[in-house]
């Protein structure tokens, strides 16, 4: 995993190491490791897997996914078989060793039961790293912007010291009551343009790294040429329970030229990954209060800066195609570990303090609009 998620969350490699190094304490005192539970030859990456897994993760899991993933037919991957986490480490998908951030165990939102708060979230990405430490991988090597103080208005990380000459990543920002909002998140590609792989926003408070706990754009993979620019994902990120006004700076997975990449969709250089899973209930329940509220500004025919913010352009597109193109542009404004508190909802709030041209007129009018598309985020 990246290597500040390492030093926010309960310290992988640290754990990792106090296990080797009581492995060699162990053996010097009584010649072999006897673990309750577990197998004698376990090496310590393992034993620090399972602990992690039986300690921390085994109780949110009890809680959350239990009452159906024990029994119920083709979704029963904690039935022991012969252990809970022996079969989820087998469930195709589910612990992606790979690409930890891509498991489905986190990225399956609130589908028809509840979903992990970030905090729970971050504890269940904990244990997948330390299974691919025991598995014998080794987290990918990332690179670490330089830290700024952001302003209000427009903020640039210069990606020159990453050996990306005359390259970019610009946002607005606004503080909050409780936290910080950015928007117009985008990559400026300069000399030999950009291939950033997984941005991950970093807040400092007190010097403390503070990882986005759902990593927002952890899917994201986007090839910017030189000379255009490119958004980052949805564009947008609200960070809550953060000290407004604190250093910020981004991780990648990988941050290179774009080495002559054909920037995919072409008029913007930018590739990323996604789609929704349950356009039918987007139709129902979110597009109307969408379509009545937002596509005058940001739909087909709206301002071109409104679009360039949150795409609704195939909103009113009632096609097949229309819908699954406008569920995908507005689920890149959401936050499905937090769908309250998603970067679609913020410039509306009457009560956000937000500059934007629209605001619902009564906190009322606001709700009952947040709830609709709530409503579709959980089944997405």
């Amino acid at each position: 995993m990246l290597a500040t998620l390492y030093r926010h969350l309960p310290m992988v490699r640290l754990r990792v190491s106090l296990a080797f190094a009581l492995g060699l304490t162990l053996v010097g005192c009584v010649g072999e490791i006897t673990t309750p539970g577990g197998d004698d030859d376990e090496d310590a990456a393992t034993i620090a897997a399972r602990t992690a897994f039986e300690d921390e993760v085994m109780p949110i899991l009890d809680g959350f996914c239990g009452a159906c993933h024990t029994g119920m037919p083709n979704i029963d991957f904690m039935r022991p078989n012969p252990d809970i986490r022996t079969a989820m480490l087998g469930w195709p998908t589910l612990v992606d060793l790979a690409a930890p951030t891509s498991s489905s165990v986190l990225t399956q939102g609130a589908h028809t039961g509840p979903s992990f708060t970030p905090d729970q979230s971050s504890v269940v990405l904990e244990w997948i790293e330390l299974e691919v430490v025991a598995s014998g991988g080794e987290p990918a090597e990332t690179v670490e912007s330089d830290r700024v103080t952001p302003i209000q208005g427009v903020n640039t990380i210069d990606l020159t010291s990453a050996g990306l000459t005359g390259s970019s990543l610009t946002f607005l920002y606004e503080p909050l009551a409780t936290g910080m909002y950015l928007s117009d998140i985008q990559i400026v590609g300069g000399t030999g343009g950009v291939h950033a792989i997984n941005p991950l926003f970093v807040i400092w408070e007190n010097e403390a790294p503070n990882p986005d706990p759902i990593n927002r754009f952890g899917n994201i993979d986007l090839t910017v040429l030189e000379g255009t620019t490119s958004f980052v994902g949805g564009g947008t990120a609200v960070f809550v329970d953060v000290l407004p006004g604190s250093d910020i700076s981004v991780e990648f997975r990988t941050l290179t030229t774009a080495d002559g990449g054909d920037g995919g969709d072409g008029g913007d250089g930018g590739v990323v990954g996604g789609g929704c899973n349950n356009v039918a209930a987007f139709t129902s329940v979110a597009q109307p209060p969408l379509a009545a509220n937002c596509a005058s500004c940001h739909g087909a025919g709206g301002m071109a800066n409104a679009i360039s913010a949150t795409d609704m352009t195939e909103i009113n597109n009632l096609t097949a195609d229309g819908q699954a193109a406008a569920c995908a542009q507005i689920k890149t404004r959401t936050n499905q570990l937090d769908p309250v508190n998603s970067g679609l909802f913020l410039a509306p709030d009457p009560g956000s303090g937000t500059a934007h041209p629209f605001k619902f007129p009564t906190p009322a009018a606001f709700q009952a609009f947040r709830t609709s598309v709530v409503n579709w985020i959980n089944q997405e």
